[in-house]
């Protein structure tokens, strides 16, 4: 991937940021990148893997349910 970006006057700054990001989250939910594995490039924030956590308690106890919004 290569994308032109100037940190002096921002040009392309938040599309290159956006970019990585949807790319990271791609490979994660594709199975490509496991943050959960040591030495994968890409690691849970301490927020996060909090919140994942709490979701795998949470989805242990109660049985999965579809809400429509």
């Amino acid at each position: 991937m290569f994308m032109e970006c100037s940190s002096l006057n921002g040009d392309n700054v938040n599309e290159v940021f956006s970019a990585v990001a949807r790319c990271i989250v791609s490979n994660i939910e594709s199975g490509s990148i496991d943050p959960s594995q040591t030495g994968s490039g890409v690691q849970y924030g301490d927020s996060a893997l909090k919140r994942l956590e709490l979701d795998q308690r949470t989805q242990e106890g109660s049985s999965r349910q579809c809400c429509n919004y």
